[in-house]
């Protein structure tokens, strides 16, 4: 049966004038028929930052067959060998081919600053569920430490415990990638940022057709976009990344990780924010799992 609408549903993006793409959703919310096809020139707000002004940025990219390394999820460094990223991002991907790039800035040219890592060992998440997205988590083991005495490389703060409630809606927070500018766009060759404010649980939850008793949103998660007019958002390729806050002086050295790019209906639609997985809930699994 799943299959048949999933089949069904890109003969309709097939027929349509303007090319349209699927939502980025959990299986679980595209079986209620809760999604809608998406406009691929859908731009995502956001600007290039300062070259490694963001030092606890990592680009995750895989091998390919021909030995050529691309672009696939964000991360950050939580130490010189532990990375944090999103659990569907490394799911049953063979570390070998995976390679972590820490002062990166443009995918396509080298600055020198860039310091390449294998990955030896991935933890996910043991209650991770690819249909919900819960536990959206992971840690990437690195084959060697990073240097972090430039200020090229810089590991992520953690939130404190007592941020396991959600933060103030309309707080702007920022998220970080090199994801697509479109839905179904192209990568970005260079970092880009944007700001986007918290959305409640339950407004998000409302929008993704979850329910008290069955929802889609869980407490786990932190949702955070521009559900009036959208234009704001994390996009295809960002998965993995950090979405943090920084103090009002901007020092990125200071900044907190509260979110790890995990879903969303589309990019920057509006009425659907995007999905993170919230770190604060999880600073024990992390901490029992990063040695």
């Amino acid at each position: 049966m799943k299959i048949i609408i999933l089949a069904a549903l890109f003969a309709c993006a097939m027929a349509m004038p303007k090319r349209m793409v699927m939502p980025r959703l959990p299986a679980s919310v595209i079986m209620k028929g809760k999604y809608q096809l998406i406009p691929e020139d859908k731009i995502v707000g956001g600007t290039v930052v300062a070259p490694n002004s963001l030092p606890f940025q990592i680009s995750l990219q895989r091998r390919s067959g021909v030995g050529s390394y691309s672009q696939s999820c964000g991360g950050s460094i939580l130490d010189e060998n532990t990375i944090i990223d999103a659990a569907h991002c490394v799911r049953g991907v063979d570390p070998t081919i995976l390679r972590v790039v820490a002062g990166e800035h443009s995918l396509r040219t080298d600055s020198g600053l860039e310091q390449n890592r294998g990955v030896t060992r991935i933890t996910i998440h043991e209650n991770y569920r690819p249909l919900t997205f819960e536990n959206d988590i992971s840690l990437l083991f690195l084959d060697a430490p990073l240097d972090l005495t430039v200020p090229s490389a810089q590991p992520i703060l953690l939130p404190p415990p007592t941020e396991e409630f959600d933060p103030a809606p309309g707080l702007m927070v920022s998220v970080s990638g090199w994801g697509t500018t479109s839905s179904g766009g192209v990568i970005s060759d260079q970092l880009r940022s944007v700001e986007v404010p918290v959305v409640s649980d339950d407004v998000c939850n409302t929008a993704y057709g979850g329910t008290a008793s069955s929802p889609e949103v869980y407490p786990s998660m932190i949702c955070a976009g521009d559900i009036s007019n959208g234009g704001v958002d994390s996009c295809q390729g960002d998965s993995g990344g950090p979405l943090y806050v920084t103090p009002l002086d901007g020092n990125a050295a200071e900044a907190r990780q509260i979110g790890i790019v995990s879903w969303g209906q589309g990019c920057a639609l509006a009425g659907y924010p995007g999905v993170y997985t919230q770190v604060s809930y999880f600073l024990d699994w992390i901490a029992t799992n990063r040695v």
